[in-house]
């Protein structure tokens, strides 16, 4: 089994725990800062393999993405896009990467929290002029008032 973890699931340790291949971007690692989270990294590092994804998933999953109107990091989509060059596990808590992950028919699994029961599409909409915009769109040009995402539709598993 292969699994791709992303932050989250690194400061969870969880690379220690699972069976099989463990894999992650190095945004991951860069993003892990305190000294007790550094000391845990290093007690499994040697198990985990540091990859890039290929430039094809990384536009995959960021149409995917912006599809479902989900305002991903960039470390976000490369671990998405891992997973998808490497037919692997997704293990994240992050919301966005899940819904995105099963979206492109990948197994993602929660690391400390529930998960998801099915995949949203996001609609942003200004809540004072009802004016519906891309998910790039923070502040409603019209008005002012700042962007908020509400779902559209939701696909239950």
């Amino acid at each position: 089994m292969k699994f791709v973890h992303d932050t989250g699931s690194l400061l969870a340790s969880m690379p220690a725990y699972v069976p099989g291949e463990s894999y992650t971007v190095k945004e991951c690692i860069e993003e892990v800062k305190d000294k007790e989270s550094k000391r845990s990294l290093q007690i499994y590092f040697e198990k985990l393999k540091v990859l890039e994804p290929s430039k094809n998933s990384v536009e995959k999953v960021r149409r995917v993405a912006k599809e479902l109107g989900e305002r991903l990091s960039e470390t976000d989509v490369k671990v998405i896009a891992l997973a998808l060059d490497l037919n692997a596990i997704i293990l994240s808590d992050d919301y966005g990467v899940l819904n995105v992950a099963t979206y492109l028919g990948l197994e993602a699994k929660p690391v400390r929290t529930k998960g998801i029961r099915g995949n949203v599409v996001w609609i942003n909409y200004c809540p004072i002029c009802k004016t519906e915009y891309p998910p790039d769109v923070e502040v409603c040009p019209r008005c002012g008032a700042k962007v908020i995402k509400r779902p559209r539709f939701k696909t239950s598993k």
